[in-house]
């Protein structure tokens, strides 16, 4: 019997270097990119890789979900066929600012090289809406877009080069008037669930029950019914 490990892209890099420095010989699946904007199929997705555990040949006896709360994507999600492991944070971001201090401010954007990467791809990105429709008309539909977020985080997690970030985001900053603060990321919670060393921040769930989720990450736990 094993773990499996299923995670959100936008923390590939962090999970690998910490399953790395660990030594962890768990096997790894980074989900479609796609779901990462669509909770509703996340969970979808989550449960049906939970209930297909069970007619494995060789099934996991606990399954480790490096997803949050991030639109709800893990509340009602069932213990099917074995026990299952998620953080207790409101979204990937909270993964890796836990036990920084590092407050969030309401119309803050926060960012990592695999969030830039995300960026990109959508249909929203900057540098592909300024090259169909032009400066200013782009300018104008990012201000839109962006209302009330100006306010632009780097978390460096050492994985990458933030300068990478910078460049690319500096542009949107720019129209927006916004500004860079960068900030260091943690490892802590991503430790804890690769090392198997869970505490308060941890939410274990046996094989069975169901996690029923009112407010992910705050003051009202999480309950198992």
């Amino acid at each position: 019997m094993r773990r499996k490990i299923y995670s959100c892209i936008t923390i590939q890099k962090e999970l690998e270097i910490t399953a790395k420095n660990l030594g962890c010989k768990d096997e790894i699946t980074f989900l479609d990119s796609k779901l990462h904007s669509n909770p509703q199929k996340m969970r979808e997705t989550l449960q049906k890789i939970i209930d297909e555990n069970g007619s494995a040949n060789n099934p996991a006896y606990e399954i480790v979900i490096c997803v949050s709360g991030c639109g709800k994507a893990t509340c009602n999600l069932t213990a099917s066929s074995c026990n299952i492991v998620v953080p207790r944070t409101m979204d990937c971001i909270d993964i890796l600012l836990s036990g920084s201090n590092t407050p969030r401010p309401k119309g803050a954007i926060f960012l990592t090289a695999s969030w830039m990467k995300f960026m990109q791809a959508s249909s929203i990105c900057h540098e592909k809406l300024i090259s169909k429709h032009g400066y200013e008309n782009a300018a104008e539909k990012l201000r839109t877009i962006y209302k009330g977020f100006t306010d632009f985080y780097i978390i460096d997690t050492g994985t990458y080069d933030i300068n990478d970030v910078e460049s690319y985001i500096t542009p949107l900053i720019d129209i927006l008037g916004g500004k860079i603060t960068k900030i260091p990321g943690t490892y802590k919670i991503l430790e804890k669930l690769i090392s198997g060393n869970y505490d308060k921040d941890i939410i274990q769930i046996p094989k069975g029950n169901t996690l029923l989720i009112t407010e992910f990450a705050g003051l009202t736990p999480a309950e198992i019914k």
